[in-house]
């Protein structure tokens, strides 16, 4: 198993998603030579969400990314 793109597969285990769709959302990001630190794509406004963005999000109080990142950190311990 691949183990490049740790926040997408991290967050597909989260929301529960197949394997397929992750397996595809990390060759979305290998064919755009996107960074290590996404976690998810934004189809609607075309756009990778960045798992340090949603950190700074939840240090800043809101309590639902905090409870994402929190859960995305165990699942990839």
């Amino acid at each position: 198993m691949a183990t490049d793109y740790a926040f997408i597969r991290a967050y597909g285990k989260f929301i529960g998603a197949r394997e397929s769709f992750v397996d595809d959302l990390v060759r979305q990001a290998r064919r755009e030579n996107i960074g290590y630190d996404v976690y998810n794509y934004d189809k609607e406004a075309k756009r990778w969400l960045r798992f340090p963005d949603l950190e700074e999000k939840g240090e800043a109080g809101d309590a639902e990314a905090a409870a994402t990142v929190k859960k995305m950190r165990e699942i990839m311990r």
